[in-house]
């Protein structure tokens, strides 16, 4: 509508549909400042924005305890009173592929080890060479560890377009032939205990160990 006046924290709004908001970036101080307006807005479509502000990240989540079935597609139920509409899902889900998820599990539980040791101000580094040491401990077949490791570079690639992983960006790193990362504490809100748990669980039974 011409003459509109656009509030001032919509371009936080913007920011969140393209993807997770971290400390350190342009909109996070206005969404620190416009938090409940922020909030509110996206609560009237049924959407929630997850913010914490300790680890620094925020993003949008939709319940799936108000999901209705439409032809195979999740359609969350908003309203109040008696009267629900049906609002499409806005914030996608993406299926990980076994080898993604073990990958999730074992940064989330390094994530886990590096915060209890007192680094939680910290921020948990990790080479590509690291990553391939600790993978021994979850697949223990020579072959198997081999066809992992020649796929690891495009894994850890799908894990910083998820923003799980921030490549780090440093002379010396290159020059000695691998790659870092940083392991983002947002890992812990998507890799919750539940799935650990269920892809454990699932592992042990693949492993012939119950």
């Amino acid at each position: 509508m011409s003459g509109q006046k656009i509030p001032v924290w919509a371009p936080v709004c913007v920011k969140l549909l393209q993807g997770p908001v971290y400390a350190g970036d342009s909109a996070w101080p206005l969404l620190s400042s416009w938090k409940s307006d922020v909030q509110n807005y996206f609560a009237v479509i049924g959407v929630s924005v997850v913010v914490s502000d300790e680890d620094g990240y925020a993003f949008l989540s939709q319940s799936d305890d108000a999901v209705e079935d439409n032809g195979g597609t999740d359609v969350p139920l908003c309203g109040s009173g008696e009267e629900t509409v049906a609002v499409p899902r806005l914030v996608k889900k993406y299926p990980l592929s076994p080898e993604v998820s073990l990958l999730c599990v074992l940064l989330r539980e390094e994530l886990d080890t590096f915060d209890a040791s007192g680094n939680q101000s910290a921020v948990l580094r990790m080479k590509e060479s690291e990553i391939k040491d600790r993978l021994a401990a979850f697949v223990k077949d020579k072959n198997d560890q081999l066809k992992f490791y020649n796929k690891l570079d495009s894994y850890l690639s799908q894990l910083v377009n998820l923003t799980f992983l921030r490549e780090v960006s440093d002379a010396a790193v290159t020059s000695s032939g691998g790659r870092e990362f940083e392991v983002r504490r947002i890992i812990r809100a998507k890799i919750n205990p539940e799935f650990l748990k269920l892809f454990k669980a699932k592992l042990q039974q693949e492993s012939g160990h119950e």
